[in-house]
């Protein structure tokens, strides 16, 4: 059964401020608006989708906190730069970022035949996908050591450790993998600067980017086989990017934690 009632806010993240990438839509919208909610200023970036963007930053500014939509390319350095210079100039120095960008999905989930002959598509979606995740990185860490310490919470996907691979997903599946491994490094190495690197792993969570007529039978197939009897959905991930930005979850780095409704176990 999918959770729909409202949750009230908290001040687990007062005084801090946070840059979601790709956050105008579905899950990193949602980030957002969780993250607000709960005391932090957002910096809301958008690839193309200004006004979605813009609807965000009304709820979340709605819900008491400050808020900027900010344009620009996750797997561009120099836009990301330029984001990350914006996003400090409005709220200050970033203690929490969420990558959920993953750069253009056109075509994304979708190969078809063997994954031999799928190679080109598949080093794009890496690229793609670590391109945009140190890109944010990058830029963001120095703000954090010169505050003592941050969070960074990157958007995995449980199907990376899954027993159960299905070959059409091989190009996120392998991209999101690549992540995982990243994540791990960045926290040995930035760990003694005070900065947490973990990630949220979901299955699959219903968005405008997977809507279709096909998918009320995949959420049932799914649902049918997930422990908890439900799909997660984004409030799902967006609360729990929320603990491990907060510090609730001081002492962890370095995890992967599946969001899947026990799909995935370890």
């Amino acid at each position: 059964m999918a959770v729909t009632s409202p949750r009230p806010g908290t001040a687990l993240l007062s005084g801090r401020a946070a840059l979601v990438t790709g956050g105008s839509r579905g899950i990193g919208a949602e980030i957002a608006r969780t993250l607000g909610r709960h005391g932090a200023a957002v910096a809301v970036n958008y690839h193309s989708n200004q006004a979605a963007a813009e609807a965000v930053v009304a709820d979340v500014t709605a819900s008491g906190s400050r808020a900027v939509a900010l344009r620009g390319d996750a797997t561009d350095d120099a836009g990301v730069a330029a984001l990350v210079t914006a996003a400090t100039a409005e709220l200050g120095d970033i203690d929490v970022l969420v990558c959920n960008a993953v750069g253009d999905t056109t075509g994304m989930n979708r190969l078809d035949g063997s994954l031999l002959d799928s190679g080109d598509a598949v080093r794009r979606r890496v690229d793609q996908q670590l391109t945009a995740t140190l890109a944010a990185c990058r830029q963001v860490v120095p703000g954090m050591r010169r505050r003592g310490g941050g969070s960074i919470v990157l958007i995995g996907a449980s199907l990376t450790r899954q027993s159960h691979v299905m070959a059409q997903l091989a190009e996120i599946g392998v991209a999101k993998a690549a992540q995982d491994a990243l994540a791990r490094y960045l926290a040995a190495e930035l760990g003694a600067d005070g900065i947490r690197v973990n990630v949220v792993a979901p299955g699959m969570v219903p968005t405008d980017a997977n809507a279709g007529a096909h998918r009320p039978a995949v959420l049932d197939r799914i649902a049918a086989m997930t422990p908890l009897g439900r799909v997660s959905t984004t409030r799902d991930v967006a609360d729990t990017v929320l603990a491990l930005a907060s510090d609730l979850t001081g002492q962890m780095t370095g995890a992967v934690l599946a969001l899947d409704g026990g799909l995935t176990m370890a």
